[in-house]
């Protein structure tokens, strides 16, 4: 089988093209011949420029082209949009990075340009994606007409894709992507050690709830009347120096001068823009991961989130065998399904702190939330997912009726 992969790839420095490098080998352990046509490619920015890229290319030796769909790729959008045009076409398939929307931007004039003018209020370029979403959801489901299939991580995030695309359930598989291979390691000695990772453009509020948290836990006892067990937080993340978006997105920097963190005095420690080749180890040194993120509506995604953003501090944790607490409302309890974390209501702060009481009193929770996590990590590295991505391809040749390539 012949396949084109539409992605960036290293060494663009992106999460998504390591992704794309990964994903590669393992269909090449598979057997399956991967293409990559956009390497070295300048960006194509509008339909018309990808019909004239996709004309001048043969297509009848490659049985399926694959997209990996993200904010930001217009170009493989564009690219996917013209082989839909084609009469007789290879395969297509994607898989969708930021359910339930295919490229989370706007695409049509004017609308397309205000969004990307960089010196307009957060507020403008908002409203410009929310005026264009009937524009950008027809253009969505007509590309999802011609896919064959679509790949997503989670059954929540399948069932967003097809009301939204309004394609068939069997359609979609869901099916986790591999994890980086970073090592499980045993858990810390010592006392409880919590890390939250902030992102970029990450809400102030969710995690002033979690200071709500804290700030409750620290006046509890035991049942026996005794203080808790101790414990520390370590607050993780972009600052205004490197995010993505204004200052005022700051919620670290912000943070800093809550007088009620200031009270937790040595509970409470700092790791500011850390170097993203530093954060396996960091997670490695605390035992539980918190993510309070909740999403934003109609957030911008014109920049690919960074490497403190919730998925991929999830995809992190599990890689080092850590457990996690996440809020229900992050679209990310599916992580924790398999009984390597819980969840809680994200607006909820005294759920949030009776969830942390319970561990600090009973801590073989934590061991066996951390023995499931390291069994998670074994199934989802990419040599194990290699067979299930082969298979997923071979029944999108079988249901196109096309053959596959000797």
């Amino acid at each position: 089988m012949r396949l084109a992969l539409l992605s960036p790839l290293p060494p663009d420095p992106s999460r998504l093209a390591r992704h794309a490098a990964q994903f590669r080998r393992a269909l090449n352990l598979g057997g399956i011949d991967v293409l990559t046509p956009l390497v070295g490619q300048r960006p194509l920015e509008s339909l018309q420029a990808a019909r004239a890229w996709v004309a001048e290319r043969d297509w009848r030796g490659v049985d399926v082209v694959h997209a990996e769909l993200a904010p930001g790729q217009r170009t493989v959008y564009w690219v996917m949009q013209a082989l839909a045009r084609l009469p007789e076409g290879p395969a297509l398939t994607a898989t969708v990075h930021a359910p339930p929307v295919l490229l989370g931007q706007p695409l049509h004039a004017p609308f397309a340009g205000l969004y990307h003018t960089r010196w307009l209020p957060r507020l403008s370029r908002q409203a410009s994606a929310w005026l264009a979403s009937p524009f950008t959801r027809h253009s969505d489901r007509r590309l999802a007409r011609r896919l064959a299939g679509v790949l997503c991580t989670s059954e929540a995030e399948a069932t967003r894709l097809a009301r939204r695309l309004r394609l068939p359930r069997e359609r979609i598989t869901v099916l986790p992507q591999g994890l980086p291979e970073t090592g499980c390691q045993p858990l810390p000695p010592g006392p409880l050690r919590l890390l939250c990772l902030s992102g970029p453009g990450q809400a102030l509020r969710p995690l002033q709830d979690l200071v709500a948290a804290l700030t409750q836990l620290a006046a509890q006892a035991t049942p026996e009347g005794d203080p808790l067990p101790s414990w520390q937080l370590t607050l993780a993340g972009a600052t205004a120096a490197s995010c993505f978006e204004p200052p005022r997105h700051d919620p670290l920097t912000r943070l800093q001068t809550d007088l009620r963190l200031k009270a937790l005095g040595e509970r409470i420690t700092w790791q500011l823009d850390p170097d993203p080749q530093d954060l396996p180890a960091l997670m490695a040194a605390h035992h539980l991961l918190v993510l309070p993120e909740r999403p934003q509506p109609w957030g911008l995604g014109g920049t690919e989130p960074g490497p403190t953003s919730p998925q991929a501090a999830s995809e992190l944790a599990l890689a080092v065998g850590r457990p996690m607490l996440v809020a229900q409302q992050s679209g990310l309890a599916e992580q924790v399904a398999s009984g390597n974390g819980a969840t809680y209501t994200g607006t909820d702060a005294a759920a949030l702190m009776a969830v942390l009481q319970d561990l600090l009193t009973d801590p073989e929770r934590l061991s066996a939330w951390a023995a499931q996590a390291h069994r998670q990590a074994a199934s989802r590295q990419w040599p194990q997912l290699s067979a299930r991505y082969v298979g997923f391809f071979q029944q999108v040749l079988g249901r196109s009726g096309r053959r596959a390539t000797k």
